[in-house]
């Protein structure tokens, strides 16, 4: 499993790019990985900033045809306009480019942190549309822990940087005060949420909401605001100081038909108010363009659209990009190693199933009275289970010695059962101390043997009798065997 990450953005295709991809990218998730041979899991991540898109694909697939191949199909489903050119990364600096998205160290506004939401629903989304597969899965959340890590132990988002805050620190330099303003927000989802919570935390409290759809209602409901009905709009457009769009559904909502009208009733303010009033702000946040660019010359209206945002993004102090880089290779570090990790795990499930197998085995040859299996049956089915699990490696441990190999495999107990029982069984140290849930029962074993504390019920012999109708026992290792490899010799009744 490889993940490899495409995108285009700001930087480097530009916004009209992303706008052209992000119409197309939306909700493509299963669409892309049917038309992608060999795919195993999408992600697509659209904002104003980026079309990202995280790839799970096999080992080996060369990111380069995988871009070719993402690039044509959106594209043909673009239509005219041509492909865009996608970077790409594949492996470690796909992680370091994750990481970074999602700590906002690639946005339009560095460090801002409406990056990080968003990221945790495109997860979302392409959970429910079945393309996200655990490698994605785990990536993305752990990139969200290290975009919290950014925010907490650096000062990028400590001043409440995004886009919506810079845009409306633009609107408000040409514009009365908000906290006296009216304030119209077309749109219902994530960024006019992001744009109720920052014009409140600046005092607007004449805020409207209108939409197309039917999600006006409960959206003006959750925000405490109000829904602005498609005959009421005339109206609340008059008397608007300020216009926010964020709906990004490839059309103009807000065309200049549609505004001319609304500008000529817009009336003048008194005289003793005039120096106070401001034009008609329009902020168009949309990344495909919600209001016309002829907008922008009606007089008396101020249009002010991604772009000119983009323009006004102050800078930040270097000294805090290089430190949230640094959290991001650390967190990417950490990330990876935990990803080596899990490549062991169908080794563990086929350990774990097959000593679960044997247990079972073991449990299906008690010897119950009454439903129930007395103590000394389950001892002996104990002693038959240890028996089973040495006896390999065992045999391994005498081939070992054999072939001069010991070294080899007492290096491989470290790295199987630890240093400290290993080195207990090579004779570095005194054995470990046996668990305190096990000591009622040895206790019990050493009054019926009257052995000490470090004699322990013997493994069961593989050539003892066995009833009639009984299953015999598979080879097993003998106690001469454990006396040979320091091993402590366990005493007591034989199966």
């Amino acid at each position: 499993m490889t993940l490899h990450l495409l995108s285009a953005d700001h930087r480097t295709q530009g916004l009209e790019a992303v706008a052209r991809l992000g119409t197309v990218a939306a909700h493509a998730e299963p669409d892309l990985r049917r038309a992608v041979p060999g795919l195993d899991g999408v992600l697509i991540l659209s904002t104003c900033n980026r079309v990202a898109i995280v790839l799970d694909a096999p080992d080996g697939r060369p990111v380069e045809a995988l871009r070719d191949a993402v690039a044509a199909f959106l594209a043909e489903r673009a239509g005219a306009g041509g492909p865009v050119p996608l970077s790409a990364w594949s492996g470690h600096a796909a992680h370091l480019e994750l990481f970074a998205t999602a700590a906002g160290l690639t946005s339009m506004v560095v460090g801002e942190r409406e990056i990080a939401g968003q990221l945790r629903r495109a997860l979302t989304s392409a959970t429910a549309e079945g393309t996200a597969t655990g490698a994605i899965t785990r990536a993305v959340e752990h990139a969200s822990a290290a975009s919290r890590r950014v925010a907490v132990r650096t000062s990028l988002a400590s001043t409440g940087r995004s886009v919506v805050s810079v845009a409306l620190d633009l609107a408000a330099s040409r514009m009365p005060p908000l906290d006296g303003a009216s304030v119209l927000v077309v749109g219902t989802g994530a960024y006019a949420g992001a744009a109720v919570t920052a014009l409140r935390e600046r005092g607007a409290s004449d805020i409207g909401v209108y939409s197309r759809s039917e999600r006006a209602g409960p959206f003006a409901a959750g925000h405490a605001v109000r829904a602005v009905e498609e005959a009421d709009l005339p109206g609340r457009l008059a008397r608007a100081d300020l216009i926010i769009t964020c709906r990004g559904l490839g059309g103009p909502v807000l065309t200049r038909e549609l505004l001319a009208p609304v500008v000529r009733r817009r009336r003048p303010a008194p005289p003793h108010v005039r120096e106070k009033a401001g034009p008609l702000v329009v902020l168009d946040l949309a990344l495909s363009r919600d209001v016309e660019r002829a907008v922008g010359s009606l007089p008396g209206v101020e249009l002010i659209d991604l772009p000119a945002v983009q323009r006004a993004v102050p800078d930040v102090e270097a000294s805090q990009v290089g430190a949230a880089r640094r959290i991001v290779a650390q967190e990417v570090a950490s990330f990876e190693r935990a990803q080596a990790g899990r490549r062991m795990d169908p080794v563990v499930r086929r350990l774990r199933s097959g000593v679960e197998g044997i247990v079972e085995e073991e449990v299906a040859r008690m010897r119950t009275r009454d439903g129930a299996v007395d103590a000394e049956e389950a001892a002996r089915a104990l002693h038959h289970l240890a028996a089973r699990l040495l006896h390999h490696p065992t045999v391994a441990v005498r081939r070992a010695g054999e072939t001069g190999r010991e070294q080899e495999y007492l290096e491989a107990l470290d790295l199987v059962l630890g240093p400290e029982v290993a080195a207990g069984l090579r004779g570095d140290t005194e054995p470990p101390a046996v668990c305190p849930a096990r000591e009622g029962g040895r206790a019990a074993q050493d009054q019926r043997s009257g052995g000490g504390p470090a004699d322990l019920p013997s493994l069961p012999d593989p050539h003892a009798v066995v009833e009639a109708g009984a299953r015999r026992p598979e080879p097993v290792a003998t106690s001469e065997d454990l006396k040979q490899l320091g091993l402590p010799v366990l005493t007591g009744e034989r199966a």
